[in-house]
C-alpha cells in the first residue's frame, strides 16, 4: 500500500468516487510484520472490531504476510526502517519518510514496537503532534542484557538508548513493558513514569492453537525454542547437556533454532561437536514448533534476559513444565507457580542439577505440566493479554 493509496480523496474524471473511509486511522510501527503477524493478531482484529482503520507499518513485506494482515481487516505500509543500524543520516531519512506519511493519514494514535520503532515513529508523531502516542518494549534488548563482561559499545549503545527513551516516552500517553523488572529498572533510571507505565505478561498465548496434553516420559526430552544466541544461555544448556547424559544416558535434548548472522550467534562447529557426540539433538529453524512440544517433557530456557518468553507460554499451554534462570522476563513465567524450577544465569551445573532431577522424576514432570496448563488458561490467554493491551491504548470494545 502506497501513501497515494491511502490519501487519494478522488478517483479519476468521470468515474464515481468510492465511499470516504470515516474510521480513525491507527498506525501500528513494528520491526518486523512476520512478528506482527503472530504475535499481535488478535490485537489488531480487535482494534479494527472497535472501529479503527489499522495500519501495520514495517520494513518488509511477502504476499504470505499480506494476505494475514488483510484477513485480520488491516492494511500495511511498507517503511525504510534500519531494525538495528546506528548510522544516524539513515535514521534521520527514516524519520522523515514517517513523517510524510504521518502527515499524509492523520492518525488519530500511533504505537511503536521495538527500539528503532520507537525511536522513528516517536520523534515523527511528535513532529507532526500526534496527540495518541503510545510505545512498547517487550524486552530492553541487548544493550540491558548482563553478558558477564564489560563492552564500551553496548555501554554507549545503552546510554544513547536512554537518553532517547527519556525524551519521547514523555510525550507517550502509556509505555507497556512485559516483566515488572524492566518497569522498575525504567522507572528507577527516571525514563517512564509510574502514571505512564504498564506492565502486559507477554504477547499471549492462542490457547487452542497449543493444547494440552500429558507429557511424555519415556524417554525424557528437553527442549529449546529460539535463536542460537549465546544470550539465550545456548553454550550452558550444551554444557548441561552433556553433564546430564553421564547422569542419566536414555534422556534426550532437542534445540530448535537456528545459527544466523547475529554476532551473538553461538560457533556452529561447537554445536555439531555436541550433536556428533550425541549430547543434543539439533532440528534447524521450524516452521511449526507444535510436534516438538508434543513430543518433549520439559521445556528449558536458560536466558540472559528476556521480555517474557513467547516460547514458554507456548510450551505452558501444551502442558509442559519449564525449567527457566532466575532472570528478567524469564522468572515470571514460573516464580510463585507449583510448577518449573529457574537456575542461575550463566551456570551450566546448576542447569544440569535440574535437568537431571526432572528426567528421574516422571511422575513430577506429568504432574507440573497440568499445573502449566492452569497457569496459562489463568495468566497468560491472548484474550486476557489483549485486554489489557487494549486498556493501556485507551480503547473500548463496543
Amino acid at each position: 500500500m502506497t501513501e497515494s493509496a491511502i490519501g487519494a480523496d478522488a478517483s479519476a474524471s468521470g468515474t464515481a468516487r468510492a465511499p470516504e473511509d470515516t474510521r480513525q486511522r491507527f498506525a501500528f510501527l513494528a520491526g518486523d510484520l512476520g512478528d506482527l503477524v503472530r504475535f499481535r493478531s488478535d490485537l489488531v482484529r480487535r482494534l479494527v472490531v472497535s472501529g479503527y482503520r489499522v495500519i501495520l507499518v514495517t520494513p518488509n513485506e511477502d504476499a504470505d504476510l499480506l494476505g494475514a494482515v488483510a484477513s485480520f481487516g488491516a492494511e500495511h505500509h511498507k517503511v525504510s526502517l534500519s531494525r538495528t543500524g546506528t548510522n544516524p543520516l539513515q535514521d534521520l531519512k527514516s524519520v522523515m519518510e514517517m513523517f510524510k506519511w504521518l502527515r499524509a493519514i492523520r492518525p488519530a494514535a500511533i504505537f511503536a514496537e521495538g527500539a528503532k520503532p520507537i525511536v522513528v515513529g516517536m520523534t515523527a508523531a511528535s513532529m507532526l503532534g500526534v496527540r495518541r502516542r503510545y510505545a512498547m518494549l517487550s524486552g530492553l534488548g541487548y544493550a540491558f542484557v548482563d553478558h558477564g563482561d564489560k563492552s564500551l559499545r553496548r555501554d554507549v549503545v545503552r546510554q544513547s538508548q536512554m537518553l532517547a527513551y527519556r525524551i519521547l516516552f514523555a510525550g507517550c500517553r502509556a509505555v507497556v513493558f512485559h516483566n515488572e523488572d524492566d518497569m522498575r529498572l525504567m522507572r528507577k533510571l527516571r525514563i517512564v513514569s509510574e502514571s505512564k507505565a504498564w506492565v502486559v505478561p507477554g504477547s499471549g498465548v492462542d490457547l487452542n492453537a497449543f493444547p494440552a496434553a500429558e507429557a511424555p516420559v519415556t524417554p525424557v526430552r528437553f527442549l529449546f525454542v529460539g535463536r542460537l544466541l549465546r544470550s539465550k544461555g545456548v553454550m550452558e544448556l550444551l554444557e548441561a547437556a552433556r553433564l546430564l547424559r553421564l547422569e542419566v544416558p536414555t534422556a534426550e535434548v532437542h534445540l530448535a533454532g537456528a545459527v544466523d548472522a547475529n554476532p551473538e550467534s553461538v560457533d556452529e562447529d561447537d554445536l555439531r561437536r555436541y550433536e556428533a557426540t550425541g549430547d543434543v539433538v539439533l532440528h534447524g529453524r521450524v516452521a511449526d514448533v507444535r510436534p516438538l512440544l508434543r513430543e518433549s517433557s520439559v521445556f528449558v530456557l536458560p536466558s540472559y534476559r528476556e521480555g517474557l518468553p513467547r516460547s514458554a507460554l507456548e510450551a505452558l499451554s501444551t502442558g509442559r513444565t519449564a525449567i527457566l534462570t532466575d532472570a528478567p522476563g524469564c522468572r515470571e513465567v514460573v516464580k510463585g507457580e507449583p510448577f518449573g524450577e529457574l537456575v542461575p544465569v550463566r551456570d551450566p551445573a546448576a542447569l544440569a542439577r535440574a535437568m537431571i532431577g526432572y528426567a528421574r522424576d516422571p511422575d513430577r514432570i506429568v504432574s507440573e505440566g497440568r499445573a502449566a496448563r492452569r497457569a496459562a488458561e489463568e495468566r497468560f490467554d491472548v484474550r486476557l493479554v489483549t485486554a489489557k493491551m487494549l486498556e493501556a491504548l485507551e480503547v473500548t470494545v463496543v
